[in-house]
């Protein structure tokens, strides 16, 4: 007897839980229409800096870069280029083509090779654009946490 009221108050939570959850923060957030989004971020922003963060298993480190003269993210219609400084060797030069994904409220998807992120738009304006990407590794515990901060 006392398990079957054991599972019937688990049941209970779990529904309670579940209808709970039905609102999720993504449609409390205000709404901009695929068009104006990608519209107002298209062309060539240049890159200030950019926090690099790796969450695994509760520790987190960041890593700063600081854009340089020749650093950009330019995004189009439906792609999006990105070409920054090596922080591994001072001669090289790091690029990367992305297919874009502007449909999302407040944000846009980034993706190529199997690999996406969704990019949270933070600030807008027409001279300053901060993004926040997260995904995850090969490892499902690493989490990682980009944040662009660029300007025109």
């Amino acid at each position: 007897m006392k398990k079957m009221l054991w599972f019937a108050a688990m049941a209970m939570v779990l529904l309670g839980m579940a209808t709970g959850c039905a609102k999720l923060d993504e449609d409390m957030q205000p709404v901009a229409s695929e068009s104006g989004l990608r519209d107002s971020v298209q062309g060539k922003w240049r890159i200030e800096r950019v926090s690099n963060k790796l969450c695994r298993g509760g520790n987190c480190t960041t890593v700063m870069y600081t854009g340089t003269e020749s650093d950009f993210f330019e995004f189009k219609v439906d792609s999006a280029y990105l070409q920054r400084a090596s922080s591994q060797n001072a001669k090289s030069v790091y690029r990367d083509n992305f297919k874009a994904d502007y449909s999302q409220p407040n944000a846009f998807v980034l993706s190529n090779f199997g690999w996406s992120a969704r990019f949270n738009v933070l600030h807008h304006d027409q001279r300053i654009l901060v993004l926040e990407g997260t995904y995850y590794g090969s490892d499902p515990s690493a989490i990682f946490t980009d944040t662009y901060y660029l300007f025109r």
